[in-house]
């Protein structure tokens, strides 16, 4: 496989375009950064807005933990009164939240109740005043009081950052307030909350927060930024499998135009990761199963197989379902060694008829009658190293972070204790959520999954959604496309193809057993396969009917105008609400 100027063009078109569509408003680049934390129950202090004001709400960017605290207003700081409690939860992580008050005060001291969460900042509003923050005469501490992190003023020393209304812009949606939040707490020393899945997905957000601080686009970015780089990759593995840069860039521009593919990469959660380190594994088995140890150094068919081990080693450690797709390269790894026995038993018994008279077939024979068992043992032992030793060294490191964090520190039983914990809460999960849907529901969208609405601020029948879901024309076809790919590769006996239905069913297989709730967002591994058995069937028609190709076009120009068309409710844009309920919502089970 050479790379020619078409697929640089190619490539780079697709790539550059989808990356300038990924990366606008993904969001906010700043957010309050300096922050207060407690240390005890009982600890304050107050504010002095100048003068008594009627106020309407009190808007807080809270940190990582959870708590609770009191607001109790005055115009004189010796006495208070009509206090307020307010709760820091989970939920309140990296977020706007506003607290609607009614009182008229000119101080607001607040005092903790119950210690454990860290304030990034705070601001008061008048009452039938415009969305501007009240200005801060002063902030006066508890004196005695010596807080855990930060102090008091902390809360108020970034006013210029108060957004006029919170949305997906400046705030955590979705499960990124339990995955931006765990990203900060592997890099700030603290025990981690979230520890329902392994840390290297977290750790590769954390890397986009250190560089570009705690702010949405931070810890945004780096799934972006793998998303994007997903294009490439399956456009060099259609390339592989269909020789063509037609084929490979019809991959890419579909993979490209999926709607799923583009939510999943612009939220701060770890699937992308997993999915990205899947598509990895498998083009390099792939690469493994088309060469052939008797016509290749040994060494050099190793090659893909470390690579393949390696990434399946930093898929697991990003998210448990790479261990699905384990079973489909352990396939793949029997096919190809079943073919060299094969070749093997062949050899021999043309070499026991005494009949070869070419010298090549006679010294290739030989070889793999003397050399296929040392061979397979060699391969054999080699992956144990590649698929066993290797990812347990990778996963088992990526859990020190979080486990230093803690009182006893990173040890084998805490390493041990983290996997019963993860096994068992996602063995145990009984609980039940409104975009749930089972395996079966997938492929044909019945259930989207709601990840933002925004409607604070939003002018009178205007809307803001993010939801993920498939594109509609590319997942209805893709499913049968899967099933004509299997059945027809079985019959043309297409070898080389079969990584795109054994890397789909190994994915999609296992959850049909999973008893838990599952929601549609789990077919995400799957979707990159999907395309592929779709651009498989696209050349099959080109071959027997060349003028198939405008159906190719068609089929493309579809696709990017339904892109069009829902771009709107993935990407958080403001938007009719009549235009997403007349002509969004094609059925009921279509809630965003």
């Amino acid at each position: 496989m050479k790379f020619k100027r078409i697929d640089w063009i190619c490539i780079i078109a697709i790539t550059a375009v989808y990356a300038a569509l990924a990366l606008y408003n993904l969001g906010s680049t700043k957010s309050p950064e300096t922050l207060w934390e407690p240390a005890a129950s009982g600890e304050s202090f107050y504010v002095d807005l100048g003068q008594s004001k009627p106020l309407e709400r009190v808007n807080i960017f809270g940190g990582v933990g959870t708590g609770k605290f009191k607001l109790e207003f005055s115009d004189n700081p010796e006495v208070w009164s009509s206090p307020m409690d307010v709760s820091e939860d989970v939920g309140n992580v990296f977020i706007w939240k506003s607290q609607p008050l009614n009182v008229t005060a000119r101080y607001v001291k607040f005092t903790v109740t119950s210690p454990g969460f860290t304030l990034n900042e705070m601001a008061f509003y008048e009452q039938g005043g415009e969305r501007i923050p009240l200005p801060i005469a002063g902030v006066t501490p508890d004196a005695n009081a010596v807080p855990k992190r930060g102090a008091a003023a902390n809360l108020f020393d970034e006013q210029a950052l108060i957004p006029e209304y919170s949305n997906f812009m400046n705030s955590t949606y979705f499960d990124e307030i339990y995955h931006a939040r765990t990203a900060y707490e592997y890099t700030h020393g603290i025990v981690p909350y979230e520890n329902t899945h392994p840390p290297l997905g977290k750790l590769l957000i954390a890397i986009g927060m250190e560089l570009f601080g705690v702010n949405p686009f931070g810890w945004r970015i780096i799934g972006t930024l793998f998303g994007v780089a997903m294009l490439p990759l399956i456009y060099v593995m259609a390339l592989r499998l269909f020789k063509k840069s037609k084929y490979a860039a019809l991959a890419a521009g579909l993979f490209a135009l999926d709607f799923m593919h583009f939510t999943q990469t612009r939220i701060s959660t770890i699937d992308v990761y997993g999915v990205f380190f899947i598509m990895l594994m498998f083009y390099f088995m792939q690469r493994y199963y088309t060469m052939n140890f008797y016509k290749q150094p040994l060494r050099k068919t190793l090659i893909p197989l470390f690579w393949s081990g390696l990434f399946f080693g930093i898929g697991v450690a990003s998210k448990w379902i790479v261990l699905y797709g384990g079973a489909g390269l352990a396939i793949m790894l029997a096919i190809s060694l079943f073919e060299r026995y094969r070749e093997y038993q062949a050899s021999g018994r043309l070499l026991a008829e005494g009949k070869i008279k070419d010298k090549e077939l006679l010294g290739t024979c030989r070889e793999a009658v003397d050399s296929f068992w040392k061979k397979t043992i060699i391969t054999l032992a080699s992956c144990i190293g590649f698929f066993v030793i290797i990812p347990v060294i990778i996963y088992s490191l990526s859990f020190v972070p979080g486990l230093s964090a803690s009182a006893e520190g990173f040890t084998i039983k805490g390493l041990i204790d983290s996997q019963k914990n993860m096994y068992n809460y996602h063995s145990q999960l009984v609980a039940t959520h409104p975009f749930a849907s089972s395996w079966w529901q997938w492929p044909f969208m019945k259930r989207p999954v709601w990840f933002f609405s925004g409607g604070e601020g939003l002018p009178e029948g205007q809307v803001s959604s993010i939801v993920t879901m498939g594109n509609p024309l590319i997942w209805w076809t893709g499913i049968f496309a899967m099933l004509a790919t299997l059945w027809i590769t079985l019959k043309r006996k297409d070898k080389n193809l079969y990584m795109i239905w054994i890397a789909f069913f190994s994915q999609y297989v296992p959850w049909m057993l999973v008893p838990r709730e599952t929601f549609i967002y789990h077919y995400f591994a799957m979707v990159p396969f999907m395309i592929l058995g779709i651009v498989y069937i696209m050349k099959l028609l080109d071959t027997k009917f060349p003028e198939a190709r405008y159906v190719q076009y068609v089929y493309v120009a579809v696709a990017l105008l339904l892109f069009i068309a829902f771009y709107p409710v993935l990407s958080g844009m403001q938007v009719s609400g009549d235009y997403v309920k007349d002509m969004l919502r094609w059925f009921p089970t279509w809630v965003f």
